[in-house]
């Protein structure tokens, strides 16, 4: 069973030889391959290379092409700047009053750089592995992406004072958001992550008013290509959790704050999850067996079927390989027992678990 099966089987709910384990690599993945941070932001090359090079060593089963929170707001004019060691950022906001509405427009690929090195990231993942593992694609979600024009505080205060900015803005940015997921579908992508981190600071009211009807739409988009969504909110989305299940996402990730089992309660069995130890307490500060023993209770606690291992969100740079390792299926691994019990309540079964790296 290679990794596409293992992670499409699980979502179906049907019986895998082990626990998908999808974790996301953005710095860490660039410092284990040789790059600056920087240039694995803007450059296809360093950006595969170093996840083909991160799936080999820990036998992950999802190759992703997230980098940067940017590349939409620099395609739309905004002037975004890079360094070597950090995320890159927008000089000033694109939208610094209603007016400036009108710089956005619908945006054909080609005339988008940034996002199309991101399409050419998928192209290049497919043609090393297309059909052996899940293909991630990339946006921002509606949210997200007026953050990044706007600011985080101007955004807040829209929502609040002026929603109308908000939706028309959104009417412009959804309408290319699903045009650049259709483009990475084009290129191999299986599935396009959505993320959407400040959702987690407004309401349950405010998001369903709000944010959830561009959700809808731009999964409808998506799926509409023949592809699935992951959606990715870090951070504590407890109170969203109705709403969400209404979004239409086929997988949600799970940060560590979030109750895994009130989670699956409310999103229900037909929702996959990824999740969910913290990324810094537990992955970057604790040691292998912390990792292990947090990995064990989040398998416990994610159900018999559709659900697959991470740390909550990005796994941070300077963590120590061997923690990495403790939760991963590839050499070194804590959890092997864990991660290949057979699902279905079937927890007695152990299934072979070949050693070594490069386990697909």
């Amino acid at each position: 069973m290679n990794s596409k099966e293992r992670l499409y089987r699980c979502m179906a709910g049907e019986a895998t030889d082990r626990v998908p384990v999808v974790p996301i690599f953005m710095a860490w993945a660039a410092e284990y391959a040789g790059y600056t941070y920087g240039r694995f932001q803007q450059d296809h090359i360093a950006l595969t290379d170093s996840l083909l090079r991160v799936q080999e060593r820990f036998a992950i089963d999802q190759l992703t092409t997230l980098s940067d929170p940017h590349r939409e707001t620099a395609d739309y004019g905004a002037e975004v700047f890079f360094v070597d060691d950090g995320v890159c950022r927008c000089r000033e906001p694109l939208l610094k009053d209603y007016d400036d509405i009108r710089k956005l427009r619908r945006i054909p690929i080609e005339d988008a750089p940034r996002m199309t090195d991101r399409v050419r990231a998928v192209e290049r993942f497919h043609a090393e592995r297309g059909g052996d593992i899940s293909i991630l694609g990339w946006v921002e979600g509606p949210l997200a992406e007026y953050c990044t024009l706007r600011t985080l505080e101007a955004a807040m205060t829209d929502l609040l004072t002026e929603p109308q900015c908000f939706h028309d803005v959104c009417a412009i940015t959804m309408d290319n958001a699903i045009a650049w997921s259709r483009a990475q579908i084009a290129a191999g992508a299986d599935m396009i992550g959505v993320g959407d981190a400040a959702s987690s600071l407004v309401s349950l009211d405010m998001f369903r008013e709000h944010i959830l009807p561009w959700h809808q739409k731009l999964y409808a988009g998506i799926h509409g290509a023949g592809a699935k969504v992951r959606l990715h909110i870090c951070g504590n989305i407890a109170h969203l959790l109705p709403a969400i299940r209404e979004t239409g996402a086929d997988v949600v990730d799970i940060d560590w704050m979030v109750d895994l089992r009130r989670a699956r309660d409310v999103l229900g069995p037909e929702t996959t999850l990824f999740g969910h130890f913290d990324p810094a307490a537990v992955l970057k500060m604790g040691t292998p067996e912390d990792v292990a023993r947090h990995a064990r209770e989040d398998i416990a606690a994610g159900g018999d079927v559709r659900f697959g291992l991470m740390p909550g969100c990005e796994v941070p740079p300077g963590t120590p390989e061997a923690n990495i390792a403790a939760f991963c299926p590839g050499e070194g691994c804590l959890i092997r027992d864990a991660l290949a019990a057979a699902w279905h309540g079937h927890l007695a079964r152990e299934i072979p678990f070949p050693q070594g790296k490069g386990l697909g």
